[in-house]
């Protein structure tokens, strides 16, 4: 009954995906297409127009990031279909293949997220006494609970344990867990751990 209501629900949708694809522009499309991708590939669904629309009817932490993406234009699509209440994004540089995954209670506030990244909920992006904010490399994943907090680099390749605190910077191809965070692992070669 569920499947079948998120299948309509989806459908009733199609109009309004195809009007948000029309306005936005290529960047904006190209950044978009990249989340797509990501989101697909954690829904175990194919890339297509109707998984589009089903991510908008169904995942308002998708609807966040899109609209993000679409700057003033969400206007005209915010007020049906509302975006995550308690996900907070203040971040202009946002790569594309940027996934939320249950993005309750998350505040984002980065200088710059790289591509591919992936955060769950919980996690804070923010400011330290200073009003610096951290930078996030390529294929960083963030787990739940994580807290990166004041202007650290975050390498390429990261995974960031669950719980941990991160205050100073973190190389490329490494697992950090741990408060304060510290390296627990190198990862050999480069390995997108998004997947």
């Amino acid at each position: 009954m569920r499947k079948r209501y998120l299948q309509l629900r989806s459908l009733a949708t199609l109009p309004i995906a195809a009007m948000m694809w029309i306005i936005m522009n290529k960047h904006q499309k190209n950044l978009v297409d990249a989340d797509l991708v990501q989101w697909c590939e954690w829904k175990r669904m194919n890339k297509t127009v109707i998984s589009f629309a089903f991510l908008i009817a169904n995942h308002s932490e998708f609807r966040s990031v899109l609209y993000r993406r679409m700057g003033y234009r969400r206007i005209l699509f915010s007020w049906w279909l509302r975006p995550m209440r308690h996900l907070y994004i203040n971040t202009r540089d946002i790569g594309g293949g940027l996934l939320i995954q249950h993005g309750f209670s998350s505040i984002i506030n980065a200088q710059k997220i790289g591509e591919n990244c992936k955060i769950y909920h919980h996690v804070t992006l923010g400011y330290n006494h200073n009003l610096e904010a951290p930078t996030l490399g390529d294929n960083v994943e963030v787990c739940c609970g994580a807290k990166i907090l004041g202007g650290v680099t975050v390498g390429d390749n990261v995974l960031i344990g669950a719980g941990a605190v991160v205050v100073k910077d973190v190389a490329d191809n490494s697992v950090v867990a741990g408060v304060p965070a510290r390296i627990i692992r190198r990862l050999d070669g480069v390995r997108d751990l998004t997947k």
